[in-house]
């Protein structure tokens, strides 16, 4: 009887850890996928940011990002239909249209219920919507670092905001993002921003 026990054990054992690595490897080869066909198109967009600094049990120290296209007027954006709108308040995913300003940042111009094709750059977003507002979640809202380049950030304050801070972000065919780096003052990675700064 115990050894039927101890048998399960084993067996449940034996398949969570498969399980995990394969969790695992399908991550690393998603991300270098999305790194590789980025890189291989040149889609690679900035957006403008501004942080604070939480904690998560789980995951550690990260900086919790508020970009800056987060928050739309309907009126700026060209909309697919109207059924966009009629959907606002269902939380469904949407493909945001992006295109660079002159100041090369990536804007949100356009929101579609369905796939573009590949000539134009988009990222999926999950869409909440308040009236004529459009408020919109990315995927890569939170940039997670060593704690003490986190706790770094913190203390700095508003100061920082002051860095003109930007997440950077590749970007696959069909709207996948994963993060580059997170920069400051044009193109320094904050990690070697901190470094200077003495940690």
């Amino acid at each position: 009887m115990q050894k039927k026990i101890l048998n399960k054990i084993a067996v449940f054992f034996t398949v969570t850890v498969v399980f995990q690595i394969g969790v695992i490897v399908f991550v690393l080869l998603r991300t270098g996928s999305i790194r590789k066909d980025a890189e291989k198109s040149g889609r690679v967009a900035s957006f403008k940011c501004e942080m604070r600094d939480p904690y998560n049990p789980f995951k550690g120290r990260y900086v919790q990002l508020s970009l800056s296209e987060s928050t739309k007027d309907f009126s700026e954006l060209d909309v697919e239909s109207l059924v966009v709108k009629d959907l606002r308040k269902k939380t469904p995913v949407v493909f945001c249209l992006l295109k660079k300003d002159a100041y090369g940042d990536f804007r949100v111009t356009g929101l579609r219920l369905t796939e573009p094709d590949d000539s134009k750059l988009f990222v999926r977003a999950r869409m909440y919507g308040y009236g004529n507002t459009v408020n919109l979640a990315f995927p890569f809202d939170e940039y997670y670092m060593q704690e003490n380049y986190a706790r770094k950030v913190d203390s700095l304050g508003s100061e920082f905001y002051k860095q003109n801070p930007h997440i950077e972000v590749y970007i696959d065919k069909h709207g996948n993002c994963i993060q580059k780096a997170l920069t400051v003052n044009g193109d320094v990675r904050l990690e070697d921003y901190i470094e200077k700064l003495g940690t």
